[in-house]
């Protein structure tokens, strides 16, 4: 991590969820606090996924409401040309 700046904070855990996070950083010989910072990256990752799917739902919805709408401005057009 040489060459990043880092700054430290002080965070309270339940003691089930730190022993837990301590037992699992020895049983895979990392840092804890490399641990904690993993989890909370893929954490922010998935909370990003959930927003942006989201966003894309709603623009899904938007697009149908405006597609419906043109159908229905030009539902009559198909037969003016005969």
């Amino acid at each position: 991590m040489s060459g990043i700046n880092m700054i430290r904070k002080n965070i309270c855990f339940p003691h089930n969820i730190l022993e837990e996070t301590k037992k699992i950083s020895k049983g895979i010989n990392i840092n804890f606090s490399y641990l904690v910072r993993e989890a909370i990256k893929e954490y922010i990752e998935k909370v990003r996924m959930e927003i942006l799917k989201k966003e894309l739902i709603e623009q899904g919805k938007d697009t149908a409401k405006l597609n419906l709408k043109i159908c229905d401005d030009f539902k009559y057009a198909a037969g003016e040309n005969i």
